[in-house]
């Protein structure tokens, strides 16, 4: 029997042989694809297995030796090659048993047909072959054809081609998997480090250990040549030694990271909390670091270095002008940049974190640009240095460029300020802009000055009516002198002056500036000018009595008051040792003697007392008040005779010596409520009345003086600014005489209200009140203060006929309120009056009148001579803007009780303030008086200031009465 005919792929040929050949064929075709591919699953499945084994087993490998990248790709090789060998050989092995023969084989096995289905296979040609068909070979061939091919449709495809190789493959490869799953989830960060070495073997990916690292830096891009911080923290067992592995970066190493030559290991250390620290320094180029313990190490964290030139640090050295005295200043650039007079040389000195080859210093000015060159320091190559001299404002750029040629990134930027010699300031502060003296007085001269830089000179000059000032140098300390205080006396004694002269001064200082506009001369300065009347030495007494009288009386009659207090005091703290001790006892010889010490005492005071009462004021009131502290201080002398005679009696008892003490204390205290009743009672009413009083006397002065002005502005009606110098300089002297005018008329009104709102909730003192303020807001109302100043704006134009109308009208206006502010005064009387008897009250108004200003005036105006006119002469009756000069023996402070450090007047004779010691010929103003030389606390305060102080400290004194 021949054999079948068979293709290529081992497939029967359909063309040779019947329907019956056919149908057997495409059943053992059908069996054979089925076969090829389960087999070709199974291959892979195989396959698979047998790469995920290759692949845990090299895991397992590389976790205990940590493998190389090398050994890493080869491991995927390996596995891959297994992989495809162990698929390609069942998958043959598979396609050898999809033969049809032994397909055939296979069926006739599995149906026991005794070798059927392969006969018929083999019978297929004979039985289609058209030689044979009338044959019987061929009908037989075809009968087992047939049979072959009902045989081999009876069985199922799975019985010949079964599951069990695929579900056996699958089975290894899920187990291969789980195992690995199960690894996984045993140790999670093993897997996921084994998974990044694996997956990217050339990557920096740390082997596996027990150690967990944390690597931190400082700063990972680095300027060259700073240095790097590293801290660190690894989680796992104890370590005892941690290093730092620096290594080339990627690009600059041949082997691994393990195999890599380090560049440096450093160690590190701990702190308590566990963490631990390195540092590198002076960086220079790049590198990777990673941390290392034995074998296990971490991750590379790289350090880049950036090699642009920066700026570290900017010192410079600013040297002022010579003149200054200024010391150079060497160190960093102040805050707010540099400042300098011109001339100022400054040098800076430029560092930078690389070698430098030089830099720009680029100036922007209000007008150009200017740029200079660097160079380079001479033993630093990370520095470069330039200088400039300071002639204008503006800004300094500095950029430097380093050895490769690299420049700076961003400039340095210094603000430069150009400062200006100031010129120097000047005040006279003594004597003061209007002051008044006696021929005999000597006129302290008291002069502060200061300079930004220095002064070099200072001159008084000196004008005597009207003549030409001559200069007279003022001593100057030696050295620089910013802050000058100085001065002299002026012995008008010498210069044999009359009532009616002036002296008119002002200061000039200079400066030490050699560039200014008069140079070599130093920048000058000039104070106002001062103005110093003579007068007699009765119109001294008068007005020094009106400035200073109440004030001593009053400092008297308390100084008085005080030395009663006092005695009571010790009295009452005697007697109450005596009440102490036994009644009935003799007196203790302790006792006796505070009883001696106690009339020793009482017989001081009544000396002091009535020491007192010897140079009574020429004031009516204090010439009828002076009898009382002389009777006053014999009483008190009585008083320690008697207890100088309990003190030496040797029976009398403890209770006898109090008894007679307590009676003398009854005594005193009569004396002292008497005291209070006649004497300090009325002087205290006065004091509070007396201000206004005063007002009355001034507001009249001053009225006067403004009619004087327009009469005299009234032969410069035609006047213009065409006149003759000499007229516009009068114009100019008028001119400032109605500003003086209208600020006294403003200082007047506001101590007017001042006083007004200052006096207490008295009925009888109620209508002056209210009269005085309703006279001030009237004046206020009216506005004569605009006409004055239109009238000095006029003459400022020399308009003379406008500067006349103006003050004429302020004069009209101001002489309408002349009985309104009578009215105020005649209240004032009025108010002592209605308190006290008739003979006390009249000689209180006498007094008032006495201290009020214009008492006893003559006409023409105290006796003025070429050195002014009389209605100027009236400003005496301010003592707050007036300085008064000469002796007043009557007035004896020493008397009074008044010293320096309670008295704020000018009058009476002072003491140079400038001189270490004083005698009985020196002349000048004390340092403890209230002027701004010295810190005094009144001196020049607004008088609208001092009236809000004044309102609050009453406010607070009926506070606290309440309480």
């Amino acid at each position: 029997m021949s054999q079948a005919s068979f293709d290529t792929r081992g497939q029967l040929r359909r063309s040779s042989f019947g329907e019956s050949g056919r149908l057997l064929t495409e059943r053992l075709n059908d069996l054979r694809r089925s076969r090829l591919n389960i087999g070709a699953v199974t291959a892979l499945l195989w396959g698979a297995a047998a790469f995920a084994v290759i692949m845990l087993a090299s895991v397992w490998v590389d976790v205990v030796l940590n493998l190389s990248p090398m050994l890493r790709v080869l491991a995927w090789i390996s596995a891959f090659a297994v992989l495809c060998g162990v698929g390609f050989r069942i998958y043959v092995r598979t396609k050898n048993a999809a033969h049809a023969s032994s397909l055939a084989k296979q069926l006739d096995e599995t149906t026991g047909s005794g070798g059927e289905i392969r006969s018929g296979l083999d019978l297929i040609p004979v039985a289609g072959n058209s030689l044979y068909n009338e044959d019987l070979t061929t009908q037989l061939a075809q009968i087992a054809v047939q049979r072959a091919n009902s045989l081999a449709h009876k069985i199922t495809p799975d019985t010949v081609v079964p599951l069990h190789s695929v579900v056996g493959s699958a089975a290894a490869l899920f187990g291969v998997c789980l195992i690995a799953l199960i690894a996984a989830i045993v140790g999670p960060r093993m897997a996921i480090t084994e998974a990044r070495r694996f997956f990217n073997p050339f990557g920096d990916h740390a082997a596996y250990s027990q150690y967990t690292f944390q690597l931190n830096a400082s700063q990972t891009d680095v300027l060259y040549g700073d240095g790097v911080e590293v801290t660190a923290r690894v989680d796992g067992p104890s370590v005892e030694q941690l290093q730092l592995v620096l290594l080339p970066p990627a690009q600059e190493r041949t082997s691994n990271i393990e195999d890599a030559e380090p560049l440096d290991v450093l160690p590190m250390f701990p702190d308590p909390s566990g963490e631990w620290h390195a540092s590198v320094a002076n960086v220079t180029a790049p590198f990777d670091m990673y941390l290392r313990i034995r074998r296990a190490r971490s991750e590379l964290l790289p350090i880049n270095v950036i090699t642009v030139p920066e700026i570290r640090s900017v010192r410079v050295e600013v040297e002022p002008p010579l003149y200054t005295g200024e010391a150079i200043y060497q160190g960093p650039v102040p805050a707010q940049g540099i400042k300098g007079l011109p001339g100022t040389k400054v040098r800076l000195m430029v560092e930078s974190n690389r070698p430098l080859s030089g830099g720009v210093l680029k100036f922007s000015g209000p007008v150009a640009v200017t740029s200079m060159v660097l160079s380079t320091s001479a033993g630093k190559d990370s520095e470069v240095n330039g200088e400039f001299v300071i002639e204008d404002s503006g800004s300094v750029d500095i950029s430097v460029q380093d050895d490769a040629g690299q420049a700076s990134r961003g400039t340095y930027t210094i603000p430069i300020e150009r400062l200006q010699d100031q010129s120097p300031l000047v005040r006279l502060l003594q004597p003061k802009q209007t002051s008044f003296a006696t021929p005999t007085a000597s006129i302290p001269i008291g002069v502060s000055a200061e300079d930004d830089y220095g002064i070099q000179r200072c001159e008084l000059y000196r004008s005597l009516n009207n003549s030409r000032f001559l200069p007279t140098d003022l001593e100057i300390p030696p050295g620089q002198i910013r802050r000058l205080q100085t001065g002299t006396v002026l012995p008008l004694a010498e210069y044999d002056l009359q009532p009616g002269d002036e002296i008119r001064l002002f200061v000039r200082v200079e400066d030490n500036d050699p560039n200014g506009p008069n140079a070599p001369v130093g920048k000058g300065s000039e104070s106002s000018i001062v103005s110093i009347r003579i007068i007699s030495q009765q119109d001294f007494e008068r007005a020094q009595v009106q400035q200073q009288g109440l004030k001593a009386m009053m400092n008297r009659y308390q100084q008085a008051e005080r030395r009663l207090e006092s005695l009571a005091a010790e009295m009452q703290k005697l007697k109450e040792k005596l009440d102490a001790a036994d009644p009935d006892s003799a007196l203790a010889e302790e006792l006796k003697k505070e009883l001696q010490q106690l009339a020793e005492k009482m017989q001081e005071e009544a000396d002091a007392i009535e020491k007192l009462s010897e140079q009574p004021l020429p004031i009516e009131l204090d010439e009828q008040l002076s009898p009382q502290l002389k009777k006053m201080a014999e009483q008190i002398r009585e008083m320690s005779e008697q207890l100088k005679k309990s003190a030496n009696a040797d029976s009398k008892t403890n209770q006898q010596a109090a008894e007679e003490l307590q009676n003398q204390l009854d005594a005193l205290k009569k004396e002292k409520q008497r005291h209070n009743e006649e004497a300090m009672q009325p002087l205290e009413r006065m004091a509070q009345v007396l201000p206004l009083k005063q007002a009355e006397g001034e507001f009249t002065q001053l009225v006067q003086r403004q009619r004087e002005l327009a009469d005299r502005l009234q032969s410069l009606q035609d006047a213009n600014a065409s006149s003759d110098a000499a007229t516009r300089a009068r114009m100019r002297e008028l001119e400032e005489e109605q500003n003086r005018i209208r600020e006294q008329l403003k200082d007047l009104l506001d101590r007017i209200e001042e006083h007004a709102e200052s006096l207490p909730d008295d009925p009888e003192l109620s209508d002056l009140k209210s009269t005085a303020l309703e006279f001030a807001a009237a004046v206020r109302e009216a506005q004569p203060e605009n006409e004055m100043a239109s009238a000095e704006q006029q003459l400022n134009e020399f308009n003379g006929h406008q500067g006349f109308e103006h003050a004429q009208e302020a004069a009209r206006i101001l002489e309408q309120f002349l009985s309104q502010c009578n009215g105020m005064g005649q209240q004032a009387e009025g108010a002592c009056k209605a308190k006290f008897s008739p003979g006390m009250g009249q000689c209180m108004s006498n007094s008032l009148s006495q201290l009020a200003p214009g008492f006893g005036q003559k006409s023409g105006g105290m006796g003025m001579g070429p050195g002014g006119s009389g209605g100027s002469s009236s400003q005496m009756s301010n003592s707050q803007n007036v300085g008064m000069y000469g002796g007043m023996p009557m007035m004896d402070q020493s008397l009074s009780g008044m010293s320096d450090s309670n008295s704020d007047s000018n009058g009476g004779v002072f003491s140079d303030p400038f001189a270490n010691g004083s005698d009985e010929n020196s002349s000048g103003l004390t340092g403890r008086q209230t002027n701004p030389a010295f810190g005094g606390g009144a001196w020049g305060v607004p008088v609208q200031y001092r009236r809000q102080a004044g309102r609050y400290l009453q406010q607070l004194a009926d506070d606290l009465d309440e309480e």
